[in-house]
């Protein structure tokens, strides 16, 4: 900032608790009386401590510190050596150093010390909270680093009308229920011309996946959960423009962040791929844990999952990783599927023949449900339970 803007920026922060600036607790800012003196605006807000350069820091302030400015001296050894001892005593606490002179020398010294920032003195407002506020968002970041992400499966359809989505919306449901009672699933619509995963659950969202992808550093939990709209019990859903939108010219960057959001915030990721695999189609699904092919026991559709399993096989997607379930799977007694023989002719195995029951499937999409809430116990609710067991072992690397 310059400043012009310097005065409007002190009178902001003219207030005496951290909720009303942003601030995060337990600041402590170490220097000499005639360096606070410009400071006085914080005093509710920060810790100001006075103390010579030379002085060992107070255990207890360090103890207590989210967050330590120090002054530092280059040229008093006992000012460097302090900041060895804090190493020592706090080896993770954030350290912003203040010098009276920025010198390039002495600011390689200070990060080989581990320090995270160095800001200027005399201390101004604006300068100070800028450090401070830049080194709380780093320490966020590394947090969410640190955050566990749920894995991700990727749903395509070979061939139209496989039946994919009706598969993904129940699956997210299914994993997310075996996963345990507290956990969700995020089922996201990544078919942008003719994804219809909404219209299966009767939603009409304002909002969409365009609009987390294109809200860029907006992006945030709050506009996530804005758009995310509650399907079951145990899952949300991300829907697909309602408008048919160019599908090559969605921003791959953009689609990153939305799926690395959604991986902190729930603890199962479905993706409803596109039919059209384009560049950042391909670059989602071989990010994904697995993937999981959906097609029936048609010549035709077999023909189009042979030619699937080939694609990833040439991409080095391990083919451990790859799932097959045949949808509206032939039954009854003279429909006898060739289970064995399909294997061999596809060279891989297959996880799940998924029941035939258009009925059922019509009449839950017709009350925007999943089948289970029509029928608890059916050989297309068993058949997904099943797969959904199955997923489960594969994404969290159980025999």
């Amino acid at each position: 900032m310059n400043g012009k803007n310097m005065t409007s920026f002190e009178s902001i922060f003219k207030v005496s608790n951290t909720a009303e600036t942003g601030l995060p607790d337990k600041v402590f800012v170490f220097a000499r009386a005639g360096e606070l003196g410009g400071l006085g605006s914080l005093a509710d807000t920060v810790s100001l401590v006075e103390i010579e350069p030379g002085e060992m820091l107070p255990d207890a302030c360090i103890a207590q510190a989210h967050i330590a400015v120090v002054e530092v001296d280059p040229a008093d050894s006992r000012s460097i050596a302090r900041l060895d001892t804090l190493r020592r005593m706090r080896p993770h606490l954030p350290v912003i150093a203040a010098l009276s002179q920025v010198d390039l020398n002495v600011t390689r010294l200070l990060l080989r010390k581990g320090i995270g920032d160095v800001v200027e003195m005399p201390f101004t407002v604006d300068d100070l909270l800028t450090a401070i506020l830049d080194v709380e968002r780093e320490i966020g970041a590394s947090a969410q680093q640190d955050v566990a992400l749920a894995p991700v499966i990727a749903v395509q359809k070979c061939h139209g009308g496989a039946g994919a989505t009706t598969i993904a919306t129940h699956l997210g449901d299914a994993i997310a229920r075996k996963m345990g009672e507290a956990c969700r699933a995020c089922i996201i619509d990544l078919d942008l011309q003719s994804g219809d995963v909404a219209s299966y659950f009767d939603s009409s969202s304002r909002q969409t996946l365009l609009d987390l992808v294109e809200a860029g550093s907006r992006l945030d939990d709050e506009l996530m959960q804005a758009v995310a709209t509650e399907a079951t019990s145990a899952s949300d859903i991300i829907a697909a423009p309602a408008e048919i939108q160019p599908i090559e010219e969605l921003k791959l960057a953009g689609l990153q962040q939305v799926i690395a959001m959604a991986r902190r915030r729930y603890d199962i990721v479905i993706f409803d791929m596109p039919g059209a695999l384009t560049n950042w189609a391909m670059s989602v699904m071989l990010a994904a844990d697995a993937v999981l092919l959906v097609g029936n026991d048609s010549i035709s559709a077999l023909r189009q999952v042979k030619r699937k399993l080939r694609l990833l096989q040439d991409m080095d997607y391990h083919p451990s990783r790859v799932a097959i379930a045949l949808n509206n799977a032939a039954s009854g007694l003279f429909k006898k599927v060739d289970r064995r023989g399909i294997e061999d002719a596809l060279g891989h195995s297959i996880s799940s023949m998924v029941a035939s029951d258009p009925q059922l499937i019509e009449q839950a999409q017709t009350q925007g449900v999943l089948a289970r809430r029509i029928q608890r116990k059916s050989r297309f609710t068993n058949d997904i339970e099943k797969l959904a067991d199955d997923l489960l072992d594969l994404v969290e690397g159980r025999p």
